[in-house]
């Protein structure tokens, strides 16, 4: 007897669709995937999948549990696409208990990374004094190398924010290079120090304003480690294009805001990658061991992210719990801040500072030569 199509045998006509839908999810899944290592200058939509790739996964997820009651042998194979990307998921859940923090040994370096977004109120979250609130995390953090993007300080008088920090903080030193400075003040990325900073500098290449890379080799001990602080490029959304994200149906011209957000993530993913790649030749042009945190604006599954991270720890997969969400002002699913280190380094902490002093949050961790 012939054998007969269990494809036909066991799914009625409604199952049949699902089949077909679960099929373009499991698609635009492995999609998603690819970004990870695909460059956007060659072809630039697969970014867009890795962007979307939480609700993609969540879609796979629910098409598992309709087999596993409906026909339980599809659901094991609806699954194989997930475990696929195991190591990219593990990049955003940490599938851990949430650990004590532990104190501070003096053996340790505690690292931290903070878009400070100028110090300006979050709307949602209004401060009566953030750059106090931010002290005073600082302090109870006790970090002993501390960047800053969008950090905004006054150049001369008593209110200069780097003399606030460097007193307050007891932290030794600091390097600061401005995207923008005037007579009275100045704003751009920080990199605070308790220890020695004997070479400091910016990778100019692949610039964006605001977004740049700049370092410092810093010395503790015997030993000398270059810590990169990154801001890459970000998409350069204004209100109305959020708006239109979050509520695409309250656009009267659907067609122009479409194009219009397109282009920028599109110009955006680009210049990423650009700027990826001048610090992935930066970095492995030097001898020391590396540690490099920022606000990258992009994805665990992006591109530039991956080719960042190649080679190095990830130390939020090495101690990271729950779904690492780091900026949350819009569609609060994303992992943008990172603090990446050598194979030198052993990762004994990570945490995301859940408070509202900015549209990010604070992000620390304990590594140790």
């Amino acid at each position: 007897m012939a054998k007969k199509n269990i494809f036909k045998k066991d799914l009625g006509l409604f199952s049949k669709l699902i089949f077909i839908c679960n099929i373009i999810a499991v698609g635009s899944l492995l999609l998603s995937y690819s970004a990870s290592f695909i460059n956007p200058k060659t072809f630039w939509p697969l970014a867009f999948f890795g962007l979307g790739y939480l609700p993609i996964l969540l879609v796979n997820i629910g098409f598992v549990i309709y087999w596993l009651l409906r026909k339980p042998k599809y659901a094991l194979l609806m699954c194989l696409p997930i475990l696929l990307g195991w190591s990219l998921l593990t990049q955003h859940i940490g599938f851990r208990k949430q650990a004590q923090t532990p104190d501070k040994e003096d053996s340790t370096l505690r690292v931290m990374t903070f878009n400070a977004h100028l110090f300006t109120e979050i709307a949602k979250s209004p401060k009566t004094d953030v750059k106090s609130e931010v002290i005073d995390l600082i302090k109870r953090t006790d970090p002993d190398i501390l960047c800053f993007q969008e950090f905004f300080t006054k150049i001369k008088g008593t209110k200069k924010m780097t003399k606030r920090i460097t007193d307050e903080g007891e932290f030794l030193t600091y390097y600061f290079e401005p995207a923008m400075k005037s007579e009275h003040e100045g704003y751009g990325q920080i990199i605070f120090s308790k220890y020695p900073i004997v070479n400091s500098g910016t990778i100019t290449k692949n610039e964006y304003g605001i977004n740049r890379i700049i370092f410092a080799d810093i010395v503790r001990g015997a030993d000398t480690m270059r810590v990169y602080n990154v801001h890459l490029r970000s998409f350069g959304l204004q209100t109305e294009d959020k708006e239109f994200i979050q509520n695409p149906s309250h656009k009267t011209n659907e067609d122009h805001a479409t194009r219009r957000v397109g282009r920028k993530l599109k110009y955006a993913f680009e210049g990423r990658s650009r700027q990826a790649q001048a610090l992935r030749d930066h970095i492995d042009s030097t001898s020391y061991p590396i540690i490099v945190m920022g606000d990258f604006n992009d994805t665990p599954m992006s591109y530039s992210v991956n080719l960042i991270r190649d080679g190095l720890k990830n130390t939020f997969r090495e101690k990271g719990q729950g779904w690492g969400v780091t900026h949350y002002e819009m569609l609060p699913l994303f992992q943008i801040d990172y603090i990446f280190c050598s194979q030198r380094f052993a990762v004994q902490h990570y945490q995301i500072v859940k408070e509202k002093l900015s549209d990010h949050y604070p992000v620390w961790a304990d590594i140790k030569l």
